[in-house]
């Protein structure tokens, strides 16, 4: 499984551009690392080239997006933090991220915020 994310507070990423070789444990590590409150991410790419990205949401949630890039869209769920760690473990167990329940499919916001 390849690896990419982003820590803003200690200004450490893995670009996702290029993720690097992880292992589970090592995802973990980043995971639990990630604060609270920046936009900090991690992300994985899966052997069929799939990527899924955990950023923490709120105080209690965590957004899990499958971006589907050539539709400047998403799929997306809300996960709370048992929810997140455990779909790392069926990520790097050959878990299909599509197949997650319930996902929702929303195109990118285009229009900016301020003039």
């Amino acid at each position: 499984m390849k690896i990419f994310f982003e820590n803003y507070a200690d200004e450490i990423f893995v670009e996702t551009d290029f993720p690097l070789e992880g292992s589970l444990e090592q995802a973990v590590d980043i995971f639990h690392n990630l604060p609270d409150y920046d936009g900090s991410f991690i992300g994985f790419v899966n052997k069929d080239g799939n990527t899924v990205q955990i950023s923490k949401y709120d105080r209690f949630l965590f957004l899990v997006e499958i971006p589907v890039d050539d539709q400047n869209a998403s799929y997306y769920k809300l996960f709370n933090y048992y929810q997140a760690r455990n779909l790392i473990d069926h990520l790097f167990n050959g878990f299909d991220p599509y197949n997650i329940p319930d996902l929702k499919f929303e195109p990118y916001i285009k229009q900016k915020a301020t003039k």
